[in-house]
């Protein structure tokens, strides 16, 4: 099976859709596995519809939100027809006051919406696995930045599967963090859950942030741990541990599949070495930006933009053990 930005199995996921400064009190549209949705908030709730008004399709995010006798109220642009914040018609304007609404005459709401790490997440039917808690996001200890946030035609699941990869490292991220020579990787055993996988292991890394580096009290090659986890959706973490320093360099990766040939890229940062230079955390993110698109660069440029779940089509072998637990761990999903 070919997974991709469309690939219907993945509705029961937790998906992020927007930054949550992104979304007000207004209508505000956004894509999610091949399908528009209205995100807003209503009379202080976080809430979500399909972006279709029941009576001619037309889209809610044409629409506005008016105060009525149920408080926020969303008004389709085009009829008129208003709705609460859980998608109850309350007035359909043509038939006049008091008349008797049509019982189908509701929007069909997200099983949930939820706002975390400054993001918003839906799920457009009961997820599978809950949302991940990602302590270094909220942990005093870390200065935390956002990525800039980017859109590219290669599907969700192709860049989760890069994500877990670690042995493109030394070519395609040469230039900024990767090591010559550094080719062979040990992936040591993987941890699987019904709603994870992950794996630690040990790998060189250019740690240009170490300030002793250019002290020349540092080399710039160093030692590090790598925690990478995938999620039963289209969600990563990746914690850095530098033995030199002790620092820990933690990255939330989401991929929104807005639909295929479009998928929106949100990475989050979060550092425990940089609370005396708060301005270099935003040097940092920068920097995550460019490690980006060294990956685009390679990824926009393939045939097919999706990840084949027939493991016998492709040949893998054991340093793409944990790329190929996080696809046994999305068949479960789709299957």
């Amino acid at each position: 099976m070919l997974l991709d930005n469309e690939t219907p199995g993945l509705r029961a996921a937790w998906h992020c859709v927007a930054h949550a400064d992104e979304v007000g009190t207004g209508p505000h549209q956004v894509w999610l596995l091949g399908q528009p949705w209205v995100v807003l908030r209503m009379n202080g709730a976080l809430v979500a519809f399909v972006d279709r008004c029941p009576h001619r399709l037309a889209p809610l995010s044409a629409g506005t939100v008016v105060v009525g006798t149920a408080g926020d109220e969303l008004q389709c642009g085009y009829h008129g027809w208003r709705f609460d914040g859980s998608g109850g018609a309350l007035t359909i304007p043509a038939l006049g006051p008091g008349a008797v609404l049509p019982p189908r005459a509701c929007l069909t709401p997200a099983f949930a919406v939820e706002e975390r790490f400054g993001l918003v997440f839906l799920a457009p039917e009961q997820p599978h696995a809950p949302l991940p808690v990602f302590a270094s996001w909220t942990d005093d200890m870390f200065l935390r930045a956002v990525c800039e946030t980017r859109r590219t035609p290669v599907s969700a699941a192709q860049l989760i599967d890069n994500f877990m990869d670690a042995a493109h490292f030394p070519f395609v991220h040469a230039a900024t963090f990767g090591v010559e020579g550094a080719g062979e990787v040990s992936v040591p055993d993987i941890v699987r859950s019904d709603t994870a996988v992950r794996t630690t292991f040990a790998a060189p890394y250019q740690n240009h942030d170490d300030p002793l580096v250019a002290m020349g009290e540092h080399p710039l090659v160093q030692p590090h741990t790598v925690m990478k986890a995938g999620f039963a959706n289209y969600i990563c973490e990746l914690e850095l541990t530098f033995e030199l320093t002790q620092g820990i360099f933690w990255i939330l990766y989401c991929c929104q599949p807005e639909r295929n040939g479009s998928t929106r890229v949100y990475k989050l940062i979060a550092r425990n070495d940089l609370a005396h230079e708060p301005d270099r955390v935003a040097q940092v993110a920068k920097a995550e930006d460019v490690i980006l698109l060294e990956d685009l660069r390679i990824l926009e440029r393939f045939e097919h933009m999706t990840v084949d779940l027939d493991l016998t089509r492709e040949i893998h072998t054991k340093a793409d053990r944990l790329s190929v637990a996080w696809r046994r761990l999305i068949a479960t999903l789709v299957h």
